[in-house]
């Protein structure tokens, strides 16, 4: 499976449907695909142990049932027991997620079918390792995880087309990343994005080995300005910032 042209360009989520979305465990009828917002329920007037009880129930559905669902959506905060519950959806190929207060991501390593990934805002996340371990994602996406600057660990990621690796862009709140050598491995991506970020070793050059890339979003900075002509003889490329919005690289910008 790859990635068709509109998901390269606009992100792997284009074209498709949205959906259903629900709170509680009553609300589920039986979908493949579903939109889970079971938590932040402050202006619904419930109690506290109601809105513990609605979580506890996704955590026992997802858990006493690992083969009902494929795809999943989280809009509302993700504490670490639901997403502990989520990993034991053993048909799932797509997770997104919006946001959360999870810190350890190991228990994703047995989610082996899961093809696209989006890891929202997870600042207390502690090691990128487990998802190394996903050889069949397509699609990944992580923001604002303060707390890791390596990327190394995702070159085992032999099949992924889509790399994002961003801060949080409303704040905003930027990331440390020491050096994007390890793109030197990944020669098959064909969209990259690395949007608020603060490249340590201010080397952007390992992306040139990307001659796959038909998408390239990059943070305007001073670094990137001095690369940018060169960035853009990359012979496949077409779409993003360095393409569709190049006054934001000039020089005296």
């Amino acid at each position: 499976m790859h990635l068709n042209d509109e998901q390269v360009r606009y992100g792997f989520a284009y074209g498709g449907i949205d959906p259903a979305s629900v709170i509680t465990t009553r609300e589920y009828a039986g979908q493949e695909e579903l939109t889970i917002n079971c938590t932040q329920l402050g202006g619904a007037k419930r109690s506290a142990k109601e809105k513990k009880r609605i979580v506890t129930e996704w955590c026992d559905l997802l858990t006493q049932h690992p083969t009902a669902f494929k795809s999943l959506q989280f809009g509302t905060r993700m504490p670490q027991e639901l997403f502990d519950a989520v990993c034991h959806q053993e048909n799932l190929e797509c997770l997104v997620i919006n946001w959360g207060a999870y810190r350890d991501l190991s228990a994703i390593e047995k989610l082996r079918k899961l093809k696209f990934l989006g890891i929202g805002s997870g600042a207390g996340v502690e090691s990128v390792r487990p998802i190394g371990e996903l050889v069949n994602l397509i699609a990944l996406g992580l923001e604002n995880f303060q707390k890791i600057t390596d990327y190394s660990d995702l070159t085992a990621l032999g099949q992924l087309e889509s790399l994002s690796i961003c801060g949080d862009g409303m704040g905003p709140q930027y990331i440390k990343v020491t050096s994007l050598e390890f793109l030197r491995k990944m020669t098959q991506l064909r969209s990259l994005r690395l949007l608020t970020i603060r490249l340590q070793n201010q080397d952007y050059s390992p992306i040139l080995a990307l001659t796959q890339l038909e998408r390239l979003d990059l943070r305007s900075h001073r670094d990137v300005k001095k690369m940018y002509d060169e960035l853009c003889t990359l012979p496949q490329l077409k779409w993003g910032l360095l393409k569709e919005k190049p006054e934001l690289y000039s020089k005296k910008g």
